[in-house]
């Protein structure tokens, strides 16, 4: 109080004089915790007053509620909410000023509905703002009127105080937002106070870690004994560099959690110096990247794995920059297109300059057409490698354009297949001279056939003239073997005959056209017509389907499949049923041949198909074996597939795939039995 007097102050101005400076020295002393540093301004702005009361109040939407409040009588309390018409508070905020009633009854806020309708005798309120925006009211109260007037001192000091708790809201907010980006974006803050010696953790930083701020406390040497062993001296380095060489402290390093598992984080971190160069404190922040790293070495892996099987299939890769030029080969590409080379020069011109000349116009001509987006980009061509060496490749691409159609990317790969172009020539070779070996073959076999079947109508007709003849003459042993003879002849000729079908089925040019399957049917009915009439068969066919193929093929398949069935009957009149419909795709016709005859087991259907295979004696059913094998070669050269299903004394049944356009089916097997190759 000496001091005071000696400044010529009276003793209310000295004691609002202290309490400012109280005021601003609490603002300055760095709270990091704002809420408790209002609670202390209001709690010295209380004692100032000597009024029970002191409480902050925000302002929304036509009501205030308590925000921060010390009331010794316990009638309030933060959260409290009230409507702000008829209010103290309503009355700062339309005034625009300080309010201050030391006693209302009797002076100019008597009128005022706040002063009728609430407890408050005493009043001392001061707009807060944040940012130059309203955000509420510092109010002082009591019950009971204030024995001393407030003064000009006052005011100052409650404007002052309200001024400050504006301050820290605008700091708390600040901060809260801060707080929410960094954790939005996975951060936590740490800040070393190397005079002090002091490190400071934000609460990310203890979400990253695991640990609980009541229980850890952050030490310099969290910097070095939480890092991973194999990593300290390296962290450690690089601290030193940014302090000493002030070299920017970026660093990918893994820590320990609390559980004791190890996480990866990025660091960053800035020194601050004093003017001679003296660190005098360091902050930064921690992020999360574990979650990156393994994405990353999973994409190693992965790279490392698809670098490894493209090279085990020979694949090289490229990707074109259209708009630059620029071309990337994959080291396979580099291995296939230029090998022996370490850096070949790459460019779209350097690509088009190793194209065989003759294939040249036809792949960038293809090349064009694509990025005209007209065709697939899918060609096999040849290359000429440095060395002059010739090779096939198989090259296939894709093209990525931009809004405006324009091609601004191509990628794709390119595939050595020299080895099998040279053995499709060679099966070319093959097929042409196994072509030619046929036409001879069947050239042979018609000759053959012709030179057989004259002396064999010579012995059949012969053997017959003797048995007419002569059989009064002959004992029985002599009339069988005349019998035996011209049997014999007779098998002879049939097999001649059945092997020329074959042969003519396998390799005569075949004329497409569209035969009804009831037409069929009816045809081959004639052929039968006196056994159908002998053995009182039943044939039906109710079918619509018309089948496309070689019509002379066509009736030799169903005329044999009939004829099976007619003579592998049993006992009752023989019933034969031809059906047909189109598969779920609609690209075949399933057909069914189904009889009611004597039947096999199953496990010889597959035997049944093959050449002079025979299930019974051909004294109980006479025939060459050649039949089914013959209509198998029908439908295969079709393209089609035939299978059969039979069960004794129950019947057979037999089941054709017939694709609905067999000329490109019959086009492809030629194709795959050896089509001549460019070179």
């Amino acid at each position: 109080m000496v001091a005071d007097q000696n400044r010529g102050e009276a003793p209310g101005q000295s004691h609002a004089y202290q309490t400012v400076l109280d005021l601003v020295r609490l603002s300055s002393v760095g709270h990091a915790d704002h809420g408790r540093a209002i609670l202390e301004i209001l709690q010295r702005v209380k004692a100032h007053f000597d009024l029970p009361r002191a409480a902050v109040c925000q302002i929304q939407s036509g009501r205030y509620s308590v925000e921060y409040i010390i009331d010794d009588t316990g009638q309030y309390a933060v959260g409290d909410t009230l409507d702000l018409a008829g209010s103290w508070c309503q009355q700062v905020v339309e005034l625009d000023q300080t309010i201050m009633a030391a006693c209302a009854a009797g002076s100019e806020y008597e009128r005022y509905p706040g002063f009728r309708t609430g407890n408050a005798q005493a009043y001392a309120g001061a707009r807060i703002l944040v940012d130059g925006q309203l955000h509420g009211t510092l109010n002082v109260t009591a019950d009971a009127a204030r024995q001393t007037p407030f003064d000009a001192d006052d005011r100052n000091v409650l404007e002052t105080a309200a001024a400050l708790v504006g301050h820290h809201v605008s700091l708390q907010q600040a901060e809260a937002r801060f707080d929410l980006a960094v954790r939005g974006s996975s951060a936590g803050l740490w800040d070393w106070d190397m005079i002090g010696n002091s490190v400071y953790w934000s609460p990310r930083c203890y979400e990253l870690l695991g640990m609980d701020p009541a229980t850890h406390t952050p030490q310099v040497e969290d910097f070095t004994d939480l890092q991973h062993p194999d990593e300290r001296e390296v962290m450690a380095e690089a601290i030193e560099r940014h302090l000493k060489d002030r070299v920017p402290y970026r660093i990918e390093h893994r820590i320990r959690h609390a559980d004791g598992h190890f996480i990866w984080v990025h660091s960053r971190g800035q020194a601050v110096w004093d003017r001679a160069g003296v660190p005098q404190r360091m902050a930064g922040s921690i992020e999360d990247i574990t979650e990156r790293k393994r994405d990353s070495e999973a994409l190693l892996r992965s790279e490392e794995r698809y670098e490894l099987a493209v090279r085990g299939t020979g694949v090289g890769i490229w990707d074109w920059d259209v708009a630059s030029g620029s071309v990337f080969w994959s080291e396979q590409l580099k291995r296939i297109l230029a090998p022996g080379i370490a850096e070949p020069e790459l460019s779209i011109e350097k690509f088009a300059a190793r194209i065989h000349e003759d294939d040249r116009d036809r792949v960038l001509d293809m090349l064009q057409r694509h990025l005209a987006r007209e065709t697939e980009y899918r060609v096999e061509y040849r290359n000429r490698l440095p060395d002059g060496r010739v090779i096939w490749v198989h090259t296939r691409g894709q093209a990525i354009w931009n809004e405006n159609g324009e091609p601004v990317r191509m990628a794709g790969s390119c595939h050595d297949i020299t080895e099998r172009k040279e053995a499709e020539m060679r099966m070319a070779l093959q097929a042409d001279e196994l072509r030619r070996t046929n036409r001879e073959l069947e050239q042979y076999a018609s000759i053959a056939s012709h030179d057989l079947q004259e002396p064999l109508r010579k012995i059949t007709s012969f053997g017959a003239l003797l048995a007419r003849d002569y059989s009064g003459s002959m004992d029985e042993r002599g009339r069988m073997l005349i019998d035996r003879m011209v049997d014999g002849a007779q098998r002879l000729r049939q097999l001649i005959q059945d092997l020329l079908s074959y042969s003519r089925s396998s390799n005569d040019e075949m004329q497409f056209a569209d035969v009804p399957l009831s037409v069929l049917v009816e045809d081959v009915c004639n052929d039968f017509e006196l056994t159908i009439a002998e053995t009182g068969a039943t044939i039906t066919c109710e079918s619509d389907a018309v089948l496309r193929g070689d019509p002379l093929l066509l009736r030799q398949l169903f005329h044999n499949l009939l004829s099976n069935s007619l003579k592998y009957r049993g006992e009752a009149p023989p019933q034969v049923s031809f059906e047909a419909g189109q598969t779920d795709d609609g690209s075949s016709w399933q057909i069914l041949v189904r009889d009611n005859g004597i039947g096999f087991p199953s496990r010889y259907a597959e035997r049944v198909f093959e050449m002079f295979k025979r299930l019974h004696p051909r004294d109980a059913y006479p025939g060459t074996g050649i039949g089914l094998a013959l209509c198998q070669r029908v439908v295969e050269r079709h393209g089609g597939r035939i299978r059969v299903e039979s069960e004794p004394g129950v019947g057979t049944g037999f089941h054709i795939e017939w694709p609905l356009d067999p000329a490109e089916e019959a086009m492809g097997i030629a194709a795959g039995a050896g089509a001549t190759l460019a070179s």
